[in-house]
């Protein structure tokens, strides 16, 4: 099979970055401590994931072409190195599992309502399986043929609903009527680490960028494109089921979809719905697996396509066995994931290797003086 170049242009980072972020975040229900305030939660994470993927960015640019593992390397050496790569292995391949146990789960409710969720983890594993083994850059160019109409099916949902009357702006009220604590218990920890802090997985992409300037604007401006959309959706939903049935519903999105009626004759766009929710989930999952398979790739020292095949059906049957149902599931991702998981290797472990990487390049510069 042919052998693709591993680089990715501006472009195709800025569309990868926010069909990352929305993926999942659209198919679940994000903020709801803060209630019918969670779209102003979400406009504050944003800020803050802004600043988050520009820390990241920063951390790359000290070591010019170097991914987050050979970071490790310069600045732990070769065995602690190899150890911290191998938890974030461990941790990009858990998170792909989850997001890939995501979309089955909302397949099987929804559409395959017979089919087991074993098949659906399977296919969608291969699709994304064939899809790395051709390269990163036929990722970024599939992103590039299926973005607008992500997009598009976005903001037509929001706008149909509001032409089939189903919209009631007085759900989004009162503003801030409890105050401010709500929405500082929805940005911490769920918010921040979900899915703005997920953005870690780029300290592996983006050593593969064809061109390192404006690496950190390109990819601060996609989070906060991707911040609207999210923005614009938690609002809809808010309008249109209200804040006690978005956090009951198991798919808000698609429960706010069907109130779309127009001319009697559009209606039931889940399909639609699950189209877009469907391109998002494969870019993300194809991103942390991607990273897991770059990590192997640094420790056993060979090439991360060997490994697609056997990685892949490893985190096809992690998805399905991860936890007993949807519940137990949603409730290991907000209780367990955030706290024990998503903080120690988004903040944590990037926040420690700051002063050891600015010492020893800075000395590295020196020496080379």
């Amino acid at each position: 099979m042919k052998q693709y170049v591993e680089k990715i242009s501006l472009w195709q980072l800025y569309i990868l970055i926010i069909c990352f972020q929305i993926g999942s975040a659209t198919l679940v229900s994000i903020g709801d401590d803060a209630r019918q305030d969670a779209w102003i939660a979400i406009i504050i994470a944003t800020v803050f994931g802004a600043g988050l993927i520009l820390y990241y960015t920063f951390l790359l640019s000290r070591l010019p072409g170097k991914n987050l593992f050979e970071i490790f390397h310069f600045c732990f050496g070769k065995w602690i190195g190899k150890f911290l790569t191998l938890l974030y292995v461990i941790y990009f391949f858990y998170i792909s599992a989850r997001v890939l146990r995501d979309f089955g789960e909302l397949l099987v409710s929804t559409i395959f309502e017979v089919t087991p969720l074993e098949i659906i983890s399977i296919t969608m594993m291969l699709v994304i399986i064939y899809m790395l083994q051709l390269g990163l850059e036929v990722l970024g160019r599939t992103s590039e043929v299926f973005f607008p109409y992500v997009v598009t099916f976005i903001l037509v949902t929001g706008i149909a609903i509001w032409f089939s009357g189903g919209l009631e702006i007085t759900n989004l009220r009162p503003v801030l009527g409890d105050g401010f604590k709500p929405i500082i218990k929805a940005l911490f920890p769920q918010l921040i680490t979900f899915p703005f802090g997920e953005a870690i997985t780029f300290m592996i992409v983006g050593a593969y960028i064809g061109t390192r300037k404006g690496v950190g604007k390109v990819s601060a401006a996609a989070v906060i494109t991707s911040g609207l959309i999210l923005t614009y959706g938690s609002f809809i939903q808010i309008a249109t089921l209200g804040a006690d049935l978005k956090e009951r519903a198991t798919f808000p999105l698609l429960s706010a979809s069907r109130e779309i009626s127009l001319l009697n004759f559009i209606e039931r766009v889940d399909l639609i719905i699950v189209f877009f929710v469907m391109f998002g989930i494969i870019v993300k999952v194809s991103l942390f697996f991607y990273g897991g398979l770059k990590g192997l790739e640094y420790i056993i020292n060979k090439p991360y396509r060997s490994m697609t095949l056997p990685m892949g059906a490893l985190v096809a049957f992690i998805s399905v066995v991860i936890s007993h149902n949807f519940i137990e599931h949603i409730e290991e991702g907000l209780v367990f994931v955030p706290f024990y998981l998503h903080l120690p290797f988004q903040f944590g472990i990037p926040i420690l290797i700051l002063p050891i990487l600015l010492w020893k390049t800075k000395k590295k510069e020196t020496t080379s003086l």
